[in-house]
Parts: C-alpha cells; structure tokens; sequence
C-alpha cells in the first residue's frame, strides 16, 4: 500500500515536541520509539484514534454509496457534486474512493503502531494498574483495525457469500513504514480478510470491559458486539449475529423510542437516545465530518432550499402502509426547493444547534456520529433469524420494532419476512451508509424510477437501471495503489 511516514500527521499532534535543542527531530515530528512511555502517552495516542474514527465513519463513506443508488434523484442545480457515483462512473483514478481507501489505511497504521508500542510495555516499567488500562486501550485497538478492515471490505469487494476465494483486502497487522516494496501487502482472499476482521474482534472482546451504556463516547463491550454480528451477518454466520445481537437486544440498556419528539431528538439534538456509541464533538474546534450532502442545501438569509439530492418517489411511498410512523416526519420534510417546486427533501439530517456557527441562520448539518443504534440490532436480529429459518421469531423482533414506530400497529406475521426487513432497513437506516451493502447482500440491483416532483429533476440517469451483478457494486482499489505496489500490479477488481 501507499507508503507515507504518517506519524508526522496523527502521532505528532498527539505528542507535541517543543524544544529548540538542535539534537532532537523537528517540532512536529517524533522518535516512534518513545512515543508510548507513560500511560499519559496512551491516553494521547488513544483520543488521537477516536478523533481519527469520528471522520470516517460519516460524511462522504456514508453518503456516496447512497448518491450512486436509487435513494436518490439529482436535482437540475446539483452542479455534477457526487456526480460520478450517481453517474456510475467513477475509476480507479476517483478521488472520492481514494480518499477512503487511504484514511482507512492511515487509521490502520496508527492503531497498527498503537498495538506494538503497547504489547512492548513490560511489567518493569509500569504499575500492573496503568498495564490494566492499557490493555483496554488496546482492545479498542484491535477493534477498530477490525473496524477499518470491514468498511474496506464492503467497499472494494465482492459481497462475502459466494466469493469467499475472490480478493479481499490487503489484511495489515504491522506497523512498518519503508520504501521496500518488497515488504508491501498483496490482497488475500475474501475469508481470509474477514476471518482476520473476527480475530480482532475477538481480540477486542478479550481485552475491552467498559461496560456498555446509552451514548457512551467510548468504544465498550457492547460496540464489540454490535460490530461482531454486523460482520456476522456479512458472513452468514446467523448463529453469531444473533448471539450477539440478541445480547444487545434483550439488555435493556438501549431501549426503543416510541415517541415522535423522542425519535426525533435522537437526530435533531444528538440527545443519545438508542446509541450505543455517539462519539463526542464540539463547536468550533472538534467537529464531525457531519451525514448530510446535498439534501438541504438551505440558505438562512433567504429562506431558499437548493438540494442537489431530493428522495425518489418509491422510498417515500414506504410509508403509505402506515402513515402514522414516527420515522417519516423525523427523515422528511415538505418545502419548496429553488422556490418554486413543492418537494418532499431528505431532512434527517438538519444538524444539531449546538455545532453551528450561533451568529449564523439556518442548520449545521452536522450531528454526532453515531455508529452503532440498537435498531440495527433489532434488523440483524430479525434477519438473522430469517436467514436460518426462523421467520415465527424473525417477525417477533420485526413487530416489536415497528410497534415502537408504528402508533397503534398491529402485529403482522404476512408476506416475505427478508423483503419486509429489507424495506425497514431503509426506513430506519437511511443516509447512515447502510444501503450499498444491503443491496449487495440481499443480491438487489438498482432502479431509479418515479420522481418527486418530475420537473426539477436532471433528467441524465433518472431512470438508471444496474443489475445486482454490476461489476461497479464494487469499487476500484486506487490506481496509485497499484502502481506504487507490485504486490498488487495485477489484483485490480474486475472492470476497471
């Protein structure tokens, strides 16, 4: 992989050197091999991951993927922005898919140097209560190459059934910055990457004991297992996705919301409702990449609405069955966009107040980043469950999430239990980057159809048609990877 001395960026913000000695390295710059030497080093190392994390798991790794789906329509004025994902278009060359493909590997790199800087501490050095602590600091660690791992997966490969012999990604567990390129990485197979991602997982779930609570800004023992049966699931091992998830489930640690103004707040006011981890941030110096794109685009001074993106007409006619569900008026809104055309915009993410710019008019579009809900949970759960022929107990979760939405629903135990999870996956988890991997999974295509309203709509690809075997549901591994990498000269995904 591309080779760059990144403890510069992340290691050097942490550990700041500031002394005029012509002996020591540059300010900005540090000695890797003292760079962990007090439990106050890890703690800096520690919030420097977390800082690290909060960018990437919202802003464009969860808005592309829905930009190149049929979520959306691009509007007349989106000014080609997300263009060449929704045109389907992008090369090995793309900027955007770069972009994660190297911060993945940038994170990975540094929890890399965390990891063997820690396992180097002795008992000599340090009280067996700080080894205690860094142990934990450890197994978040583990947990996020683990987590790092995954979001490359679901982008640069094949969905795991099926293709288990096809590449998956470079599985890196060292920290070895060199221009050897003997030494780069090649891509093993797809198990071979995923059973890498459940060894760390594992690992992770040895060394990490904060216990799970509502909200927590730390990764605990329940972001463990939330993340472990969401990999579970990718793999079709339902007994471990239900395992874990139904622990989660039945804990009663993050209950679900059945007020309007509760569910709403979960967004509107980060108020942590249902997360099992929402990852602090802070106006004006510590603030998330944020979820919206172009579904807003408002301007406070003159009250104009310009979205680049509106939903298309089927998404919100999920919710014609019950009109009453508490999800619609959290993720919808009625406006006129470019003052003219009455339009129903994607407002599920309007920003929370308090990381905006106060002398400022109209919304921040930025929320804390939340990357584990418990509805997703109850969703891995149910279609866990139907997946290894219990539908009885797949509709059972299912009911009990959409009676938590739904006012007045009556349980239904009808129809194709997987369609109707897939539907609600959508309902509740849209423009949190779920849907690309959701239709890779349940082997969907996509089909742009009816928009709403007709006339503003850019009329190029509106009405895009891509089988489920579309070599583009995966993505490029950069071509700057491979040129600089002989390891992986000749491992480009088919396509491209």
């Amino acid at each position: 992989m591309k080779k760059t001395f990144i403890l510069t960026t992340i290691l050097a913000a942490a550990l700041s050197v500031t002394s005029c000695n012509l002996d020591l390295r540059p300010a900005g710059t540090m000695d890797p091999e003292n760079a962990l030497q007090t439990l106050s080093d890890a703690e800096k190392l520690r919030n420097g991951n977390y800082i690290a994390w909060r960018g990437r798991v919202s802003g464009l790794v969860t808005y592309n993927t829905d930009l190149a789906s049929d979520l959306f329509h691009a509007t007349l004025e989106f000014g080609n922005r997300g263009g060449t994902f929704y045109d389907w278009i992008y090369t090995a060359a793309d900027g955007d898919a770069e972009t994660i493909w190297y911060n993945c590997y940038y994170g990975i790199a540094n929890v890399n140097f965390f990891i063997e800087r820690a396992n180097s501490c002795s008992k000599a050095d340090w009280e067996a209560e700080e080894l205690e602590t860094l142990k934990l600091y450890k197994g978040e660690a583990f947990f996020l190459r683990a987590f790092y791992h995954y979001q490359l997966a679901e982008k640069f490969c094949q969905d795991y059934e099926g293709n288990e012999s096809t590449y998956g990604i470079p599985y890196v567990k060292v920290y070895n910055p060199t221009s050897d390129q003997t030494q780069y990485p090649k891509r093993g197979t797809l198990q071979e990457t995923y059973a890498g991602i459940m060894e760390d997982l594992d690992s992770a779930a040895a060394y990490v004991s904060t216990p799970g609570a509502k909200a927590s800004i730390w990764i605990t023992a329940d972001a463990v297992k939330a993340l472990t049966a969401r990999v579970a699931l990718s793999m079709r091992d339902y007994q471990t996705a239900i395992e874990n998830a139904k622990a989660l489930v039945e804990s009663g640690t993050y209950p679900l919301i059945s007020d309007a103004e509760a569910y709403n707040n979960i967004w509107a006011n980060d108020s942590g409702e249902e997360c099992i981890v929402q990852l602090t941030a802070s106006y004006p110096s510590s603030l998330p990449s944020g979820y919206a794109y172009g579904y807003i685009s408002y301007n406070g001074n003159t009250g104009v609405y310009s979205p680049d993106f509106i939903p298309e007409q089927w998404v919100l006619d999920l919710f014609q069955e019950y009109p009453g569900d508490i999800r619609y008026s959290a993720n919808f809104m009625d406006v006129n966009i470019f003052e003219t055309y009455p339009a129903t915009i994607f407002s599920k993410f309007l920003g929370n107040p308090t990381l905006k710019d106060p002398n400022t008019v109209g919304y921040s579009g930025r929320n804390l980043v939340k990357p584990f809900r418990i509805s997703e949970q109850y969703l891995i759960l149910a279609e866990a469950y139907a997946r290894s022929g219990n539908s009885p107990e797949a509709f059972n979760i299912l009911n009990e999430l959409k009676s938590k939405r739904i006012p007045g629903y009556t349980a239904d135990n009808s129809g194709d239990v997987l369609e109707k999870i897939f539907d609600e996956r959508i309902k509740e988890l849209m423009g949190e980057g779920f849907y690309w991997t959701d239709l890779k999974r349940f082997g969907k295509g996509i089909d742009r159809g009816a928009a709403q309203p007709e006339t503003p709509i850019r009329p190029i690809n509106e009405d895009m048609h891509r089988d489920a075997s579309d070599w583009r549901f995966v993505w490029p591994i950069p071509q700057e990877e491979l040129d600089s990498n002989p390891n992986m000269a000749n491992q480009q995904n088919p396509g491209y």
